[in-house]
């Protein structure tokens, strides 16, 4: 009767034994999984704010490259916001393009040449930390976006208008 008294008892100890050990590996392996998730969750985070950021900074060297003519492309301040200005001309009249950094977005705004330009008219088209813009003597531009986790990308193009080629 002892024995099987013994038997029973180690029979619960190792089968206490072996659901504390399952317990603990379900406990660390949800731990794990909680650890996998969060630095998942800030890859892609941080990919998206590259992304944007690249994005925008491209998208402003495509509408510049659209816009390369004499007298088509400059950077104005208008009530201390700088000012990407592209012109246009068609059978309709002269227009112009603004991009400006407004409120945290790239904006986009299309109007007639010489309208009313207001800060936040027109289209958010990327939304960026800050924005700098800026127009060299030698009619190069210069702008540096930063996204936002922090980084920086900054681009530099000279106009082909600038070098004397239309």
């Amino acid at each position: 009767m002892r024995r099987e008294e013994q038997g029973k008892k180690a029979f619960m100890a190792g089968l206490i034994s072996m659901v504390f050990l399952l317990g603990i590996f379900a406990v660390a392996s949800l731990f794990l999984i909680n650890i996998g998730v969060q630095v998942y969750k800030n890859v892609v985070i941080a990919n998206n704010d590259n992304f944007e950021l690249r994005t925008s900074l491209s998208y402003l060297a495509t509408r510049v490259r659209q816009a390369d003519q004499t007298g088509m492309v400059e950077i104005r301040e208008e009530d201390g916001i700088k000012i990407l200005v592209l012109g246009e001309e068609n059978e309709d009249g002269d227009f112009e393009t603004c991009l400006y950094f407004w409120d945290g977005f790239l904006y986009e705004h299309f109007m007639e040449k010489g309208g009313y330009f207001e800060p936040g008219y027109g289209m958010e088209t990327f939304e960026v930390e800050s924005l700098i813009m800026e127009q060299k003597a030698s009619g190069q531009l210069y702008f540096r976006a930063t996204g936002g986790g922090g980084d920086t990308e900054e681009l530099y193009m000279t106009l082909r208008a600038g070098r004397g080629a239309d």
